[in-house]
C-alpha cells in the first residue's frame, strides 16, 4: 500500500503542475544549503515556486497530470521550478544564480506549456528580452510607419505653405 505522505506530495506536485505554465527541471547537486536557501528566496520573488522531490514521485506526477514524459530531465538531485509568469523572466533568475555558484543548479530540461524542451531551451530564454522589452520593440516598429507618414505630410503642408506664401510676397 502506498504511503499516504507520498500520495499527498504527488497530488500537489499534480496541482502545482496544472497551474504552471512553465516547468524547470534542475539538478541542484553541489549546491549548499544556504546557496539553496536563497536560491528559494530570489525564486520566490519572482513568483516562481521550488519544489524537492524524488525522481520516482516527479514520474508519478507528471503521468498523473498528463504531461509529456521527462526522463531524460532526471538526473542527480532533481527540484521543481513552478511559474505562471514570464519564462524568459525565471530563465533569467537561474542563469544568474547559477552563474554566481559554479553552475549550479543546472537546468536539465523544462516544460513550457505542455512541451518538452531541452536544458539548452532555458539558456535561450534567458537571453532573451523580458516580455515588456519584446512588447515594446513590437510598438516602436509599429508606430515607424506612421511617425514617417505624418513627418512626409507634413513636410508637404509646409511646403505648400511656404510657396504661398512666398507667391503672396511676390504679388504684393
Amino acid at each position: 500500500m502506498p504511503d499516504p505522505r507520498k500520495a499527498v506530495r504527488v497530488a500537489d506536485t499534480v496541482s502545482r503542475m496544472k497551474a504552471a505554465t512553465t516547468i524547470f527541471f534542475a539538478d541542484f547537486k553541489g549546491l549548499s544549503a544556504p546557496a539553496a536557501t536563497d536560491l528559494r528566496a530570489r525564486l520566490r520573488a519572482g513568483n516562481i515556486d521550488m519544489l524537492v522531490l524524488k525522481k520516482t514521485l516527479i514520474r508519478r506526477a507528471v503521468a498523473d497530470a498528463g504531461l509529456p514524459a521527462v526522463d531524460e530531465f532526471l538526473s542527480g538531485m532533481m527540484a521543481l521550478a513552478f511559474t505562471s509568469g514570464d519564462p524568459a523572466e525565471s530563465a533569467k533568475i537561474f542563469r544568474e544564480f547559477s552563474k554566481a555558484h559554479n553552475d549550479v543548479p543546472a537546468i536539465t530540461g523544462m516544460l513550457l506549456e505542455g512541451v518538452s524542451l531541452p536544458g539548452s531551451s532555458a539558456a535561450e530564454l534567458a537571453a532573451l528580452p523580458s516580455r515588456e522589452a519584446l512588447l515594446g520593440q513590437l510598438a516602436a516598429t509599429l508606430k515607424q510607419p506612421m511617425t514617417m507618414l505624418a513627418g512626409t505630410l507634413n513636410g508637404a503642408m509646409t511646403t505648400l505653405a511656404r510657396t504661398l506664401s512666398s507667391l503672396a510676397d511676390q504679388k504684393t
